[in-house]
């Protein structure tokens, strides 16, 4: 009797299962499943196609000044030949923009074999003398590239004890300069213990210049500067800290000799 029961049970589940796939529903379904499955199957083959053809070949960057194509490429990672379409835009912004020289960048592909990157670069400011070595520094004072004991072709920054405001303050100086060009061609160092205290020392002469109105004490110094070659005064140090006047002290050897 178990075994008979057991037999009229798997025909009456098999009877059942016929009646739901012969239902119009059901037919429906499944012919929704195998088109959906075949557009898929379709559209992996077809993306693998295009994409060994798409093929990057060529790359071209903008915008850069100091890093030259190649090293934008090197710190991409990557290669002609990759896949155009498998290469991740973001993926490659961000290895990008771990180089201190890129502020800002924008990748393109332009199908079929191009990839365009546009950056930004950061601009060189000064260079900060610390432990004998040379640094570049960015606008915003973050360091660029050492560059050892290469001779100077920016102001020198010297700070006497680490202090960002302090860094901010001569890199205010150091633009001003720069806007300017008030010291071409001449060896410029921005000495700095404080604020208030910062100097100039310009091909060996020094300048008392403290803190703020920058541009107004140094177009005051050029005027001053003027009258102080024609009439031959040696000079020990120019003070341009007070705004109603300018104080020159004498160098006592040069007025001896």
């Amino acid at each position: 009797m178990g075994r008979k029961n057991k037999k009229n049970r798997l025909k009456k589940e098999r009877r059942n299962l016929l009646r739901v796939l012969l239902h119009p529903y059901s037919r429906w379904i499944i012919i929704f499943v195998l088109t959906a499955g075949v557009i898929v199957t379709g559209g992996m083959l077809s993306y693998r196609a295009l994409a060994k053809v798409f093929t990057i070949q060529r790359i071209v960057v903008i915008g850069n000044r100091h890093l030259t194509g190649g090293e934008v490429i090197a710190l991409m990672k990557i290669k002609r030949g990759y896949s155009l379409f498998k290469v991740s835009s973001n993926e490659l912004s961000r290895r990008l923009l771990n180089s201190p020289w890129i502020k800002d960048v924008t990748i393109r592909k332009e199908p079929p074999h191009t990839l365009i990157v546009k950056m930004k670069e950061a601009r060189p400011l000064a260079l900060l003398k610390k432990k004998g070595e040379l640094y570049i520094l960015s606008r915003e004072g973050k360091v660029l590239e050492r560059i050892g004991k290469t001779a100077p072709f920016l102001p020198v920054i010297e700070l006497k004890k680490e202090d960002k405001r302090l860094l901010k303050e001569a890199l205010r100086l150091a633009s001003v300069i720069n806007r300017g060009n008030y010291f071409s061609d001449k060896k410029v160092e921005i000495i700095a213990k404080k604020p208030e205290d910062i100097v100039l020392v310009v091909d060996g002469l020094l300048i008392k210049v403290g803190k703020g109105e920058y541009d107004k004490k140094l177009r005051r110094f050029v005027q001053i500067q003027g009258q102080i070659n024609r009439r031959g005064i040696p000079v020990e140090y120019i003070d341009l800290r007070f705004s109603r006047r300018v104080i020159i002290r004498a160098s006592k050897r040069g007025l001896n000799e």
